[in-house]
């Protein structure tokens, strides 16, 4: 896989904000997740048949890698659904390998279609570097700011210090309390990867998100 950051430019933003995108997840041997918003720009990246033990649409349906006429990839006939404990928790294991590279944490799914759009909702956010149809929403002790995207977000916070008093949503509805984990503690007001722990529905007068169900 050449990894080829499909963020750039502006085609991978226009085909988030569509309607009806025709994206993909692939999970890679390693059980790393990759997005990408077309199938074409997929089989670009991809190198050799057993690169992806498994690619997914958004209906969960489940494909393998497939050589056509002159060795060129193709993707193949979908074979089923994929298996809900099984991504469930390469799911988990990937986002735990690279916490930092995953910070939108989404409380734990219990059907296979919440899991779907789980991951195409968050990896999509995580990559997206222009707006995409819906705001995210961010409130500060009542006052409230509408950032394009989640970097937008990182920079507006990275401002800000403590946190306690703020709440940030995103274009699919999903509230979360950032908390900032500094790596050491003399480091100054601000330092620190932000990390969104989603906020159970109902239970914002509790003050506090039930973390221990919340990704990884």
């Amino acid at each position: 896989m050449k990894r080829t950051a499909p963020s750039k430019g502006t085609a991978h933003d226009n085909e988030l904000a569509g309607a009806d995108p025709e994206d993909y997840v692939v999970v890679d041997e390693l059980g790393d997740f990759t997005y990408y918003p077309s199938k074409t720009a997929m089989l670009e990246d991809l190198e050799y048949v057993d690169e992806a033990a498994s690619i997914l649409d958004r209906a969960g349906n489940n494909f393998h890698l497939t050589l056509e006429e002159g060795r060129k990839l193709t993707l193949g006939s979908s074979f089923g659904r994929v298996e809900f404990t099984w991504l469930r928790q390469t799911w988990i294991n990937d986002r735990r390998r690279e916490p930092k590279a995953h910070r939108l944490l989404r409380l734990y799914p219990t059907t296979l279609d919440a899991l779907l759009a789980g991951i195409f909702e968050t990896l999509s956010l995580e990559l997206a570097s222009s707006a995409t149809g819906s705001p995210w929403v961010l409130d500060v002790s009542g006052e409230e700011a509408r950032p394009a995207t989640l970097r937008d977000v990182d920079g507006l916070l990275a401002r800000l210090d403590p946190l306690e008093r703020v709440t940030v949503r995103d274009p699919f509805g999903h509230e979360y309390r950032p908390i900032r984990h500094a790596t050491h503690r003399l480091h100054t007001p601000g330092a620190g990867a932000i990390y969104y722990v989603e906020i159970e529905p109902h239970a914002g007068e509790a003050g506090h998100p039930n973390a221990s169900r919340s990704l990884p």
